[in-house]
């Protein structure tokens, strides 16, 4: 017979093992599908469907065997370690071309299968462990918020290991070995020998392979790169060096970023640096590495501040650079800054010529430096005549209506705050931007490019004439400026909209989410947005009748409102700090603080003997109308400064997380006979209503509706659950 205590801890694994564990995944499925934001999202969905199933398979309502529980841990560890393999050779196994996307149906496949079992386990883990516990005289809010802070010790060691410069690949191992650590203790002390031995043996294994990680993760990152010369997994994601011969390639998160025969850095610098007369001084973000400081060290400028957000990856690329770009770095006209370059421009210092050259737009983690905001912030540094320029790739000739509305968003965006901009199309369109007037005139830039004198494999005085008087200079300026485009901005994230569609394109062919001007009063009928929620209007007043349905659908719509909520926070922390995947753990965690206490708190009221039964029912009321609130501030506050720090998003997590966390408690022992069954579809009905809020604000609501709008839609989705607690 299990003691209270080992029932405890056990809980508490359960918790500690899906958040570290889904940690590592997540960042493994990141690199294997070349950072693609999509993937997370999706990732997600598919884990809380796999735990809500794994917590709601079977029917038994009796304590499982001790045995039976050490089993599973062990079953789980493995599948954790098995994951690992399974997705870093995800696109040998799918035999995809290196460099290119998997056909999408192999790509839903392999995230499956890399997912759905590990989520089903741990989702099953639960379940056991609770229904032991509850066997023990205790509630299911009780075991609901232990559960929550196990998460809470994996959501810190997370980022602990990443801070710590713990590869992923031994962060797992890791994982592993805590829950095998447990389960050996445990069986140690009143297992049978057989019992004993298999989960010691097990840890001696996963301890094993922990010390031999480094060479190990090195192999396995050769399966994609097989010229490999180093690899690192930093807070903004996993870099990756490669070498053949003279060419020296940077991965990160296995997408391309860069390579040491390219001539795109000349064309960028030289062509954007020819609207700046004479620039003394000028802002790099983003990019030196890639050959955008030693171009510019070619023109007579003074000082070059150069901004990189994470310093690994320079360490890791500066002893493996060409001569002429490594010492680039190192000439004394160049500052090097390791910091975000949205918190380094609120220094206000001025600059002849800002250079921005930070991932393209193609995720929401890099829009913020392609928005409204950013762009005011830039105008600040700049001198009276300053020049702000960045490059986003394109396409030549043919721009997709996706790629168009992408374009038109940033065009639309700088526009806003520069009165003139010019913008040179091509595979890479590069814009360039001002207060004061820019020329055009190909004669006059030709000659200022002669009188510099720089040496260059691409650009010449021939090349500027073609750029300035092709047919697609000249007609770009009206393709962009026509119609009325939604302006990317921190809180309406158009680019990452069109990316979404852009990604999904490739696999789905036409496909395109509607744009925010669509949804227009006079097409509110036909739009299968509007008969959606009328469907679940109806579905909703049906359920209100019978008390499981309510109790489910309730429990859903609060995980939807909770998890809708959740998602703005974190966008908007990463808009404002940029170093969401570096705190992404902190973050987590304090999220599953506000479910431990939430779960507890509400638990301790209801089962205190004084407590009139009607209050209790005023108590999932006030609940409710207190995530409809939660929402509301959330909207009124998106714009303050506050709001964006780690500390007060931190607080609005650890509410949010509280209210979820009570309300699971409040129906889970609010007029319920039978605690244990009522378990598994209210577990079930959290995951799920989790799911598919997270989905649906991510792939739809933010992009289409922006962070404003949807947190007032959170809002609604919350009150609508009032109608099953106002009798």
């Amino acid at each position: 017979m299990w003691k209270s205590s080992s029932t405890q801890l056990y809980l508490i694994t359960v918790g500690f093992v899906s958040i570290l564990g889904q940690v590592v995944v997540l960042r493994e499925l990141n690199v294997a599908f070349y950072g693609i934001e999509l993937i997370y999202i999706l990732s997600l969905a598919v884990w809380l469907l796999g735990t809500a199933i794994g917590a709601a398979v079977g029917r038994r309502s009796d304590a499982p065997q001790e045995r039976s529980i050490n089993s599973l841990f062990i079953i789980t560890s493995a599948a954790l370690a098995a994951d690992i393999v399974v997705i870093r050779g995800i696109r040998i196994m799918g035999r995809g071309v290196p460099g290119g996307y998997l056909p999408f149906e192999t790509q839903m496949s392999g995230l499956v299968l890399a997912i759905m079992p590990l989520s089903f386990l741990t989702g099953l883990l639960f379940r056991w462990t609770a229904q032991r516990f509850l066997s023990e005289g205790r509630t299911l809010a009780e075991a609901y918020s232990l559960e929550s802070a196990g998460g809470v010790l994996g959501g810190l060691l997370s980022t602990l290991l990443l801070i710590w410069g713990v590869q992923n690949l031994a962060a797992g191992l890791l994982c592993c070995a805590c829950s095998l650590a447990v389960v050996s203790f445990y069986s140690w002390k009143a297992g049978r020998l057989p019992q004993k031995i298999l989960p010691v043996a097990g840890l001696s294994i996963v301890l094993l392979l922990t010390a031999f990680s480094p060479p190990l993760d090195r192999w396995m990152t050769s399966w994609n790169h097989p010229y490999l010369i180093d690899s690192r997994d930093t807070p903004y994601g996993r870099v990756t060096l490669t070498a053949s011969e003279e060419q020296v390639s940077v991965f990160e998160n296995d997408a391309l970023s860069y390579e040491t025969e390219t001539t795109a850095a000349e064309e960028f610098v030289q062509l954007s640096m020819l609207q700046s007369e004479n620039p003394q001084k000028v802002l790099v973000l983003g990019g030196g590495f890639a050959g955008i400081v030693f171009e510019l060290l070619k023109l007579p400028v003074k000082e070059v501040d150069y901004v990189e957000i994470s310093e690994a990856t320079v360490d890791l690329l500066r002893n493996h650079l060409p001569p002429g770009l490594a010492s680039s770095l190192s000439d004394a006209r160049v500052r090097i800054t390791y910091d975000d370059p949205r918190r380094f421009l609120c220094q206000r210092r001025l600059y002849d010529a800002i250079l921005v050259a930070m991932p393209e737009p193609m995720s929401a983690q890099n829009n913020r430096f392609y928005t409204e905001e950013f762009f005011r912030e830039c105008s600040t540094s700049l001198t009276q005549d300053g020049v702000l320029a960045f490059p986003i790739r394109s396409a030549e000739n043919l721009w997709t209506p996706q790629l168009l509305r992408r374009n038109k968003s940033v065009y639309a965006a700088l526009k806003s705050v520069f009165g003139n901009v010019v913008v040179i199309p091509g595979a890479t369109n590069i814009f360039t931007a001002s207060t004061l007037q820019l020329t055009t005139n190909p004669d006059v830039l030709a000659d200022r490019f002669k009188a510099r004198r720089i040496a260059s494999r691409l650009v010449s005085p021939q090349y500027i004439d073609y750029l300035y008087t092709n047919d697609r200079f000249r007609g770009i300026r009206e393709i962009l400026s026509g119609g009325t485009p939604v302006p990317n901005s921190d809180f309406q994230p158009a680019c990452y909209g069109y990316t979404i569609s852009l990604w999904l394109s490739k696999f789905l062919g036409g496909f395109a989410l509607p744009d925010a001007h669509s949804f227009q009063a006079s097409s509110i009928l036909i739009s299968p947005i509007f008969w959606l929620a009328i469907a679940l209007a109806i579905v909703i007043a049906i359920a209100r009748r019978f008390a499981a349905a309510r109790r489910f659908i309730s429990m859903s719509l609060a995980g939807a409102a909770g998890m809708v909520c959740e998602t703005v926070l974190l966008l908007n922390y990463q808009n404002r700090s940029g170093v969401l995947y570096q705190d992404i753990g902190i973050l987590l965690m304090t999220f599953m603080v506000g479910l431990a206490l939430g779960a507890f708190a509400a638990s301790k009221y209801m089962t205190t003997k004084q407590r009139p039964g009607k209050r209790h029912t005023w108590l999932g009321t006030a609940l409710m109308i207190g995530m409809g609130s939660l929402n509301l501030i959330v909207f009124s506050a998106l714009r303050s400064e506050p709001l964006g720090s780690l500390a007060f998003t931190s607080l609005m997590l650890i509410l949010d997380g509280a209210l979820v966390a009570a309300v699971f408690a409040f129906i889970s022992l609010n007029k319920v006979d039978n605690r244990a069954k009522s378990m598994t579809w209210l577990y079930s009905a959290d995951l799920v209503g989790g799911s598919v809020g997270s989905v649906a604000a991510v792939l739809f609501l933010v992009p289409v509706f922006g962070m404003l709008a949807t947190s007032i839609i959170a809002a609604a989705v919350a009150f609508m659950g009032l109608i099953f607690f106002i009798r």
